[in-house]
């Protein structure tokens, strides 16, 4: 006599929706910016990735990482709230608010941005290819003054 296993789905398993593994891997990527961690920013953003920073440069993966590496950008702290996601097939919209502390070429960079990322859905892993942050409030000008006196100085 034979027998056969009949597998039915967990009950209790819990089914995670596609804008939630999107403000996953956006905290995530927040983490591994705080922790200089160079192998989980690697994963998380696609090789063709392109920043557009408050001072409206645009970065490259290599370039933006290549800035933590070497101190040019250094996050103590990011907070992010007002996180919205909209999916539309394979391709993530996130925006949303953050609060930054850390340095940029030593000058500080705390305050409010608001940003928004664009991530792509690719072999079952969700991957950023592209943001662009806006400073608010003060922060704005207190970028440009540090930017400018950073590089009237090196």
């Amino acid at each position: 006599m034979s027998t056969a296993t009949i597998y039915l789905p967990d009950e209790n398993l819990i089914r995670v929706s596609a804008e939630d593994e999107v403000k996953q891997i956006e905290y995530d990527w927040g983490v591994a910016f705080e922790r200089r961690d160079m192998a989980t920013l690697d994963r998380l953003m696609a090789d063709e990735y392109i920043l557009t920073d408050p001072l409206g440069n645009v970065r490259s993966k290599a370039e933006s990482l290549a800035a933590l590496k070497t101190n040019e950008i250094h996050f103590e702290s990011t907070k992010s709230d007002n996180v919205n996601v909209v999916i539309n097939g394979d391709t993530a919209v996130v925006t949303g608010r953050s609060t930054f502390k850390g340095r940029y070429k030593g000058w500080p960079m705390g305050g409010q941005y608001q940003y928004t990322d664009v991530l792509v859905k690719r072999d079952g892993s969700w991957q950023a290819v592209s943001s662009h942050i806006t400073a608010l409030g003060t922060g704005a000008l207190r970028l440009r003054v540090g930017h400018f006196v950073c590089n009237w100085l090196i």
